[in-house]
């Protein structure tokens, strides 16, 4: 009977942690070599994002460490949509323990919701080797994956085609709306979001209409819908004004053109104008000789009244109104 007591107690023993990752959303072990060194508590935290872009921690709740470094999370505490949480661990003061190498990670970021679950496996690095059911993390895991390619401070880092893959992959690989908000803020750390929404505008506020319509906490893409505002003004300004250049460049080129028509037509009609008959000709080198009508009328053998109807045609051809006139533009 003792036999199948201690049986029993390791079997349940082995089977506790698969247990508490059922019954706890969060739960598993923290992997540190000298745990003496370290608070006994695990923190959760919520990560939200501010109006302003800025990211902060809120401390929910803590949970003691076992002595084999086991901890665990209720589901109660988490929301029932995806949001962003961390668990970290503290190291005790200088005084208390051994001094800790600064390279060892004390926290871990990750999206979870009241529906998953996540577990921290034993091993050697802290909070690194975990499983999920969370479709959010496991897509926000493959994202830091597909930017681990690129290196930022590379002197070869090409910020044009960065923006390009990473907007690519955005759209088309991504399709939690908190992951893509994450890529988003992450472009926006690096001080390229500005330069892709003046590029791309469209995709940016359809985007924001998506984001509108999704239950998202509305202050998580409030500095997006900020910033966006602000660009998408800019570009209005700056269409505005090119618009006014190019109404003014054309209301200039109808003007020119009315006027080179006008000068084209007159011209035209100055010209049919100039085309005298023989006898308007005959007539006008008489005037323009200093003959008067009667001596015009005897010298061509016309009629007095032939003479000034020759001459009223003389006139309206080359458009004056005087024997003067003609004089001047003989």
């Amino acid at each position: 009977m003792i036999m199948k007591f201690k049986y029993f107690l390791l079997v349940f023993l082995a089977l506790l942690p698969s247990i508490s990752f059922s019954q706890n959303a969060i739960s598993g072990y923290a992997n540190i070599e000298n745990l003496g060194d370290w608070e006994q508590k695990i923190y959760l935290s919520q990560v939200n994002i501010n109006s302003s872009g800025q990211q902060h921690t809120e401390i929910i709740a803590s949970a003691s460490l076992s002595e084999n470094g086991f901890f665990s999370f209720d589901k109660k505490l988490l929301a029932s949509k995806d949001r962003i949480y961390k668990i970290h661990i503290n190291p005790l003061p200088a005084e208390e323990k051994e001094i800790i190498s600064d390279k060892i990670k004390n926290y871990k970021l990750f999206i979870l919701s009241k529906r998953d679950s996540i577990f921290f496996k034993k091993g050697i690095t802290l909070f690194e080797d975990y499983t999920t059911n969370s479709t959010a993390n496991n897509e926000w895991k493959k994202l830091k994956n597909f930017e681990a390619q690129y290196d930022l401070q590379s002197e070869n880092f090409d910020p044009k085609q960065y923006l390009l893959e990473t907007r690519g992959y955005v759209k088309d690989s991504l399709h939690i709306l908190l992951v893509k908000l994450i890529s988003i803020k992450k472009l926006d750390d690096q001080q390229l979001l500005e330069t892709d929404i003046k590029a791309n505008p469209k995709y940016y506020l359809d985007l924001l209409a998506e984001l509108k319509s999704s239950d998202l906490d509305p202050k998580t893409y409030q500095y997006l819908e900020s910033k966006l505002a602000f660009i998408t003004q800019q570009i209005t300004k700056r269409n505005y004004k090119v618009s006014l250049w190019f109404n003014g460049l054309a209301i200039v080129t109808i003007l020119l053109l009315t006027v080179l028509i006008f000068r084209y037509r007159k011209n035209s009609k100055s010209r049919k104008n100039i085309e005298l008959s023989k006898q308007e000709i005959a007539v006008k080198e008489l005037i323009v000789s200093g003959k008067t009508n009667k001596e015009i009328a005897n010298e061509l053998f016309i009629s007095l009244n032939t003479v000034k109807t020759h001459i009223t045609n003389i006139y309206s051809k080359l458009n004056i109104s005087s024997r003067r006139e003609l004089q001047l533009k003989k």
